[in-house]
């Protein structure tokens, strides 16, 4: 089999529930991966689904905002830690460019606050960096929000995971499917025991082996796994980001919450000063 996959983003299913009880037991009885196989890099593509109706404060802007928006990023891990960051670009972003995904970012962040819990929100919120502790399930990210960095610390969250029986392949690598649901958000992950290491991109991990896909509230973030390098990762390359100011995950929630309604308001007496209201 050749690790092909659906346009969709999901793995290529090719092994039936009776091969899956039979293949996880193997791979998890077959003793300790080489350590080559327990650190290294993996390239993600992560997409954010903004394919939604604007309110009306933000509709009056004349604002462009594309339907998805997708970078890649780099997973450095080893057995007791893992750092998520952006890829290097190949070319450098004109000032314009950066405004702009600045702009969609706390766009995105407006609309992820409508109508949801605050903890919901800050999940569906991208991090600029995910620094884990895969030992202790502390968690380091950090936060572009309105020109300032943040430093949030945190528990990676402990998802109640279900193995489907589901199998696949994906890169070349055997893939599981496991669901979770957290926060009421509908979590899909696909991981390899043959990563025998328990991380994954960003706040996902927690199973016995590496998430390579992963698709959380129906499809609106995806990470896919586009190349695996594995082997010794650079000394000193994997650690807890020192840049921004450091909030628990509460403060943190407050402070976007409070900042958003600000924005909200601004826009809505914008608004109303130019006619749009009573």
């Amino acid at each position: 089999m050749v690790g092909t996959t659906h346009h969709g983003g999901t793995p290529h299913k090719s092994l039936h529930p009776r091969g899956f009880i039979c293949g996880l037991l193997g791979l998890l009885l077959a003793g300790p991966a080489p350590l080559g196989g327990q650190q290294g890099t993996i390239t993600y593509t992560h997409s954010v689904n903004l394919d939604v109706e604007l309110p009306p404060e933000l509709a009056m802007m004349g604002l462009d905002i594309p339907p998805a928006v997708s970078q890649d990023m780099l997973l450095h891990f080893e057995p007791s830690a893992s750092l998520l960051v952006p890829a290097p670009k190949k070319k450098a972003r004109t000032r314009e460019g950066m405004f702009e995904m600045r702009m969609v970012a706390e766009m995105s962040m407006f609309l992820s606050m409508r109508g949801m819990g605050k903890k919901a929100s800050v999940s569906r919120s991208p991090a600029a960096e995910s620094y884990v502790d895969l030992g202790e399930g502390r968690m380091v990210e950090t936060h572009q929000f309105m020109g300032r960095t943040f430093r949030v610390v945190h528990q990676r969250p402990e998802y109640q995971w279900r193995l489907t029986g589901e199998q696949a392949e994906h890169l070349g690598y055997m893939v599981i499917k496991a669901t979770a649901e957290h926060d009421s958000t509908a979590i899909e992950a696909w991981f390899t025991p043959q990563i025998p290491v328990a991380g994954g991109p960003g706040r996902y991990g927690g199973l016995p082996g590496m998430i390579l896909v992963v698709s959380v509230d129906h499809g609106h973030t995806k990470y896919f796994a586009t190349e695996i390098a594995l082997g010794d990762v650079e000394e000193g390359l994997i650690r807890r980001p020192e840049k921004g100011d450091e909030m628990s995950q509460e403060e943190y929630d407050d402070m976007v919450e409070e900042k958003t309604e600000e924005m909200r308001k601004r826009f809505g007496a914008r608004r109303r000063g130019n006619g749009g209201g009573r």
